[in-house]
C-alpha cells in the first residue's frame, strides 16, 4: 500500500483559513474533554493566524518593493 503524497501547495487565500477557522471552532464547542477542546481551539487560532498572513503576504505582492520588506520584517 502507498502512502499519500505530502502536499506543499499552500493556499493563499485568506476566506479558505477564516473558514476552516470557524470550522474549527464549531467543532470545539462539542467536545466534551478540555484539554482537547483547548487544543481545538489552537488549532482555529493557527488557521486565523494563516487567513492574516495571506491578507499580509497578498497586499505585499500588489505593494512597492519598499513595502514588501518591512512585511517580510513583520514576520
Amino acid at each position: 500500500m502507498t502512502s499519500p503524497k505530502p502536499t506543499t501547495k499552500l493556499i493563499w487565500h485568506e476566506g479558505y483559513w477564516r473558514d476552516r477557522a470557524e470550522e474549527a471552532r464549531a467543532i470545539s464547542e462539542e467536545i466534551r474533554n478540555p484539554e482537547c477542546r483547548r487544543i481545538m481551539r489552537e488549532i482555529a487560532s493557527s488557521y486565523e493566524y494563516l487567513a492574516r498572513l495571506t491578507n499580509d503576504f497578498q497586499n505585499a505582492a500588489m505593494a512597492p518593493q519598499s513595502s514588501r520588506e518591512e512585511v517580510a520584517r513583520k514576520h
